[in-house]
């Protein structure tokens, strides 16, 4: 039996969880010890029961001023969470080696966790990254500009490298463990499973890597089917506060489309003024397999379980990204040919002539199509098992080594 850690430290929304939570009941079901260290907890409960143990992550709270925006590059963002300094860094470190120490964990599973794998490298512990592309940045120096339509002075990037370096340098030091030489070798670690498909990766100049396919939970939620009548099916999941919301209902119903619309948070009166018998409104996930081989349009926000799903089974995509992470993942959506990408910065668009353009041109659905032929063979169980064994070899090998260690 081998003691696994599975973290979640930054960004936010439930799909974290369910990137981890297939693998920590997998490894849980074959006899290991298990923990949950996660971002938020205030909605767990409505995820999983009391099986596997939850403890609350380290986290930076306060907030900085005078760091350059829009963040650039990974470095950037890490600055807004710890990064600007080595004081501040040490606590967070010192906090995430007292859980890793109580836990006695012999193998860390990282989401978005980059000071969870750095606190790992200065315990000497065996860690794996778990999730998109956008979590672990490609092997170059400086971490490359995220806002690619910007132009950046190499400088900029350089200078925030370095800050961040040296404050991880400072750390390590403490510790006695060898510095790194650039930021992108935190990720130099057991393994990075890439929850993804190349297409799909935010980082389109990474070097080569494994891609391990992506992870879509459409067997999930609440049962329904396509309203009855005429028109295209459209699925719709978007969070009722988003600036495109209103906008987007009132085109399908000026297009006379029949929509499915999950609305996380949704108010019951808000859900009555658009629900009608051609548009069904839920707060609730739908369950999604017995659905999309007649859906003809996905509107989305670009969460990568959700686009990934899509595009599997074919469905093209309009999606509209309400943050950087999102808007890569689009930009890349569209250069497939298979969905159009909407600027959250650009002026809002005309919805209806913009969805029938969509239903109406071929080019999207046969894109998409192709998507879904290229990856007709890839299965999510298996994918999970090369996982789950791939884990437990690297804890195996942990384990191993530390009792050599100590001989």
């Amino acid at each position: 039996m081998s003691r696994i850690a599975f973290v979640w430290e930054l960004g936010s929304s439930y799909g974290h969880i369910s990137v981890l939570l297939p693998f920590a009941r997998r490894l849980k079901q074959r006899g290991h010890d298990v923990v949950l260290v996660l971002r938020e907890l205030h909605n767990v409960s409505n995820m999983l029961s009391d099986e596997i143990p939850v403890l609350q992550a380290p986290l930076w709270l306060p907030q900085l001023n005078g760091l350059p925006a829009p963040p650039l590059n990974y470095s950037e963002i890490l600055l807004r969470y710890g990064y600007f300094n080595a004081d501040g860094l040490a606590g967070l470190v010192s906090a995430w080696r007292s859980l890793f120490a109580l836990h006695g964990s012999d193998v860390i599973v990282a989401d978005h966790s980059p000071t969870a794998l750095l606190a790992a490298r200065s315990m000497g512990l065996a860690a794996t990254t778990l999730g998109s592309g956008f979590y672990f940045p490609p092997r170059q120096a400086p971490l490359p500009n995220m806002r690619a339509w910007l132009n950046v002075p190499r400088g900029r990037l350089e200078n925030s490298d370095a800050l961040v370096l040296n404050n991880m340098n400072s750390v390590l030091s403490a510790y006695k463990v060898q510095p790194l030489v650039s930021v992108s070798e935190l990720f130099e670690i057991e393994e990075n499973f890439l929850r993804t498909f190349s297409e799909l990766d935010h980082y389109p100049q990474r070097e080569p890597a494994k891609y391990w396919g992506a992870c879509c939970n459409i067997e999930m939620g609440q049962e329904t089917a396509w309203p009855d009548g005429e028109g295209k099916r459209v699925f719709v999941y978007l969070e009722p506060q988003s600036r495109d919301f209103a906008k987007v209902l009132e085109a399908i119903a000026a297009l006379g489309l029949r929509a499915i619309v999950c609305a996380s948070g949704i108010s019951d009166n808000l859900r009555r003024q658009y629900e009608s018998p051609r548009l069904i409104i839920s707060a609730k996930p739908f369950r999604l397999d017995k659905l999309l081989a007649e859906c003809d349009l996905s509107i989305g926000y670009a969460g990568h379980g959700m686009t990934a799903g899509m595009l599997m089974a074919g469905v093209p995509l309009l999606l509209l990204p309400t943050q950087l992470e999102r808007f890569l993942l689009a930009t890349r959506v569209a250069a497939t040919g298979a969905g159009i990408a909407v600027n959250p910065e650009a002026p809002l668009p005309d919805y209806p002539a913009l969805i029938r353009m969509m239903l109406d041109a071929p080019g999207y659905r046969e894109n998409a199509r192709l998507f879904a032929k290229k990856y007709a063979d890839f299965d999510q169980s298996e994918q999970q098992e090369n996982i789950v064994a791939r884990i437990e070899e690297i804890a195996i090998e942990a384990i191993a080594a530390r009792k050599q260690g100590g001989a």
